[in-house]
């Protein structure tokens, strides 16, 4: 059993290089289902319930100190690379279809929390507000919220359960639609492909295809300066009693990186490669003190995950059916509020060229709006 904060670290680090190999190299068709991140998140919790280390207060005091300085540097690169005229290429139909989506994730959590919250344990409701956070944005609206709201990772312990578990089934279902769009189409009054006003994404969206040893570092550096900068002054801000610390660390990390998306900093190469590596690392992070062996007395929670994902798919159908938007639009919306960039392109290839590049814009609109829609479910919940 790993007992030191280094060996911890590196083991960690150790499995993510090993899994994001097998996903470049080897079932390559178990990834396009499962995508690198779930199973980074799956395997650090089953290396924890195996006990491959022992979360003293070392390996605690390492593994917070590593994870809340790496948030700020991994949301400055993302918002580094957001091109906010991008969204305009989308239409207003698949905007507001979009929005739509996100909406009804929140919408959903608070419905299902109504109906079960007698049968679920304390604390849910923050808890909630940080899984709305992690499907309508990504990981990083995650662990942002969840350090806004101050949720412990044991009170996290079943939620993330939850999410991880009803989100895989999700990610099955979404991308079995294309077999039956058709009909679905069908009933939903509507044939077209929604692409009226889309033009080429692959040529409209920028591709970076590698990075050299000078942009390694001025991405490493950069990105380091910003987090302890923003570290810094948001506890300053905070003493003035507005906002906690992590918020403001949010807030400053990100406008940082929108500010800096207007400059030639955007061009760097190798931001994207560098911000999934800190995604991956945060990802495991915080699933490296979740035991499985909870799934024994969680399975309320699963039927509560189902339960809000029932509802999201009644509110996103009422509105494709609105703006006749078809099927496999309906579910890219679907997925790209409830999972990632990353999910939204896995889900978008396997429905057909350009569908890709439209999931991705569709979670950049999530990523932006995901902190502030799960704290504000979190607060009502709360």
């Amino acid at each position: 059993m790993i007992t030191e904060p280094f060996d911890f670290i590196a083991i960690i680090l150790a499995f993510i290089g090993f899994v994001v190999w097998l996903e470049k190299t080897y079932f390559r068709k178990f990834f396009s289902i499962f995508p690198a991140i779930v199973v980074i998140l799956f395997g650090s919790m089953v290396l924890y319930t195996f006990g491959v280390w022992e979360l003293n207060e070392g390996i605690k005091e390492a593994r917070a100190s590593l994870r809340d300085n790496l948030i700020p540097a991994m949301l400055f690169l993302m918002s580094l690379t957001f091109d906010f005229g991008l969204l305009r290429s989308l239409g207003w139909r698949l905007i507001a279809l979009n929005l739509g989506a996100i909406a009804s994730v929140a919408v959903s959590f608070i419905v299902g929390y109504s109906l079960m919250h007698p049968l679920l344990g304390s604390d849910v409701g923050r808890s909630f507000g940080v899984m709305a956070a992690g499907w309508t944005g990504g990981t990083q609206n995650f662990v942002a919220v969840k350090e806004a709201l101050n949720v412990s990772d044991e009170a996290m312990t079943y939620t993330l359960l939850m999410g991880a578990f009803c989100y895989s089934c999700w990610l099955v279902l979404i991308l079995s639609l294309e077999a039956v769009q058709e009909k679905c189409n069908w009933l939903l009054g509507t044939t077209d492909l929604g692409f009226e006003n889309i033009p080429n994404f692959k040529n409209s969206i920028p591709l970076q295809v590698g990075f050299d040893k000078e942009s390694l570092m001025m991405t490493l550096g950069l990105s380091m300066f910003v987090a302890s900068l923003s570290n810094n002054l948001g506890f300053v801000f905070a003493s003035f009693g507005l906002f906690t610390p992590m918020i403001w660390v949010v807030i400053l990390s990100s406008c940082s990186g929108i500010a800096g998306s207007f400059s030639p900093l955007r061009n760097i190469l190798g931001i994207e490669h560098i911000s999934g590596i800190m995604l991956y690392i945060i990802v495991a992070l915080i699933a490296a003190e979740v035991s499985l062996a909870a799934l024994i007395n969680a399975p309320i929670y699963i039927v509560t995950g189902f339960l809000i994902l029932f509802v999201h798919a009644v509110i996103l159908l009422i509105i494709a059916r609105i703006l006749r938007v078809n099927i496999l639009m309906a579910g890219l919306a679907s997925i790209a509020s409830i999972g990632s960039a990353p999910s939204a392109a896995v889900v978008g290839a396997a429905y057909g060229n350009g569908y890709a590049q439209v999931g991705i814009i569709m979670a950049l609109l999530g990523s932006i709006l995901g902190t502030l829609v799960g704290f504000t479910v979190g607060v009502i919940l709360s």
